[in-house]
């Protein structure tokens, strides 16, 4: 996840990047995150730097909670999505959650 953000975080042109069972496309443009499904594989993402960075730091944070969680039965994870009156995400976003499935016992 932390590498996911970062190769995002990194780049200004359209990207593509290989995950497992897809790939995740970003745009930066302007106006806010509009979170999207190009086709069954392709999660899309698109909008502002200011806007992206909302689901770059969701990558960082729950690759930190994976990380560093004591309680392991329940995944940590974060939502992104629309509510009315948000200015951030875009109406026409689809609800992401993004989960850390880590394992049983914390990294030593």
């Amino acid at each position: 996840m932390r590498v996911l953000g970062e190769i995002l975080r990194r780049h200004a042109e359209p990207l593509n990047v290989a995950i497992t069972g897809g790939f995740v496309a970003q745009e930066v443009s302007s106006g806010p995150l509009l979170v999207s499904l190009r086709d069954a594989t392709t999660l899309h993402l698109s909008g502002g730097r200011e806007f992206l960075d909302i689901l770059w730091d969701a990558l960082d944070d729950v690759a930190e909670q994976a990380m560093t969680a004591e309680d392991r039965i329940v995944n940590r994870h974060q939502h992104i999505e629309y509510f009315p009156g948000d200015e951030y995400r875009s109406p026409n976003s689809v609800p992401l959650t993004i989960v850390a499935d880590w394992p049983e016992q914390p990294p030593k």
